[in-house]
């Protein structure tokens, strides 16, 4: 078997697969070439997450004929050849000739017949919908602030769902959903440790639109449901879906809250400057409380030398002041997460009073318009 490509072309295939590539000694941490249909393509795969891309080449060989080639060796090779034409060989017994102008190097490749392809899984996905891949972007930025990393105990909070378009996750502590209208029938589940390989997928600025389909994997492709995100270019990528359950939430976007802070973000910034500087080391939480006779709002946090340290904020206003009589603490890395998502310089905060204790809601909308997306996040208070 052999191919003929550009260096170019190439590093446009593996940047597409290369997300996939797992980090384990075996054939997860090899890119598979591969011709089928009278074409060359690439794969990999790490057994949760599985990429294919078309290779623009020239091929002589039959139909089925691979090799495979340890991602990190060919990555090193190609980004130190020069622009040109690129050969590779394979014997059929394990070596793998590499070519470029100047240059020649041999590689090994494992038994191809081992990977796990997935024709028959591609064959039969249900289309879903197209959509603008930033739209599936945004949901997944800010989203992905409130998935859990605790994997071992609490699998199912480890996640994110798409339930009818909308995308949720928690923590226990806070919970987000961010409603992508443009997708309504998206029902799709994604490892929080996935999230930066489909955001990295879907971040492809020269691609407008792509197909989302959904797939149950047959016994012989390992069995289980997954989610395709496909370019206009052929180029894929798929995430196979947990088998933990999503929890069941539910929230009213729509209801008022008791009352709302509206807070300059460049002077929180510098308030949690000047109290992390006392507070105990590594300490994320901020506490808000209302001071009523000089209408400000007071941040804090505790100081290592004892009390608290406090910081009265200018520029924030309050809306129902009378209504926010009780101070309360929250993480403050979930604010970080929703300021660092729409790139924001005000937020608006709702205070919402339950019981002894109560939560902070923020609202936001890409834009005034029915197929836009929507956020919605609950932050619940500590105290």
């Amino acid at each position: 078997m052999k191919i003929e490509t550009a260096k170019s072309d190439l590093q446009h295939a593996l940047s597409t697969v290369s997300v996939a590539v797992g980090t384990g000694n075996d054939i997860t941490s090899h890119y598979l070439f591969r011709i089928k249909d009278e074409k060359v393509e690439v794969l990999a795969q790490n057994l949760r997450v599985f990429g294919g891309a078309n290779l623009i080449a020239t091929h002589d060989g039959n139909e089925g004929d691979a090799f495979t080639v340890e991602s990190w060796r060919l990555d090193k090779w190609v980004s130190g050849v020069g622009d040109g034409v690129l050969t590779f060989e394979f014997n059929g017994a394990g070596d793998v000739h590499a070519k470029s102008g100047r240059s020649k190097i041999r590689l090994r490749s494992l038994d191809p017949s081992k990977f796990p392809f997935w024709d028959g899984l591609m064959g039969s996905a249900t289309d879903v919908g197209n959509v603008d891949p930033l739209v599936i972007v945004r949901a997944l930025s800010l989203t992905k602030n409130f998935v859990s990393t605790d994997d071992t105990a609490k699998p199912e909070l480890c996640q994110i769902e798409s339930i009818n378009g909308t995308f949720w996750a928690t923590d226990r502590r806070a919970l987000c959903c961010a409603e992508v209208p443009v997708v309504p029938k998206l029902n799709i589940r994604i490892p929080g440790k996935d999230i930066p390989a489909v955001s990295k997928f879907l971040s492809d600025k020269e691609i407008d639109e792509i197909t989302v389909n959904t797939a149950e994997r047959s016994a012989e492709d390992g069995g289980g449901a997954c989610v395709i995100f496909k370019k206009e270019t052929g180029h894929y990528l798929g995430v196979t879906k947990p088998t933990s359950k999503f929890p069941a939430l539910s929230v009213d976007p729509n209801k008022d809250p008791d009352s709302v802070i509206d807070l300059d973000m460049t002077e929180v910034n510098a308030a949690i400057s000047v109290l992390s500087a006392s507070a105990p080391k590594g300490y994320e939480s901020l506490t808000f409380r209302y001071d009523g006779d000089a209408e400000k709002v007071v941040l804090s946090m505790p100081s290592e030398a004892g009390g608290n340290d406090e910081y009265p904020l200018s520029l924030a206003t309050v809306e129902n002041g009378a209504n926010f009589d009780t101070a309360f603490t929250i993480d403050y890395a979930y604010l970080k997460g929703i300021v660092s998502t729409f790139s924001l310089e005000k937020v608006e905060l709702g205070v919402n009073k339950r019981g002894r204790g109560g939560f902070t809601s923020f609202k936001y909308a890409d834009a005034d318009s029915d197929t836009s997306n929507k956020y919605y996040s609950v932050i619940v208070w500590k105290n």
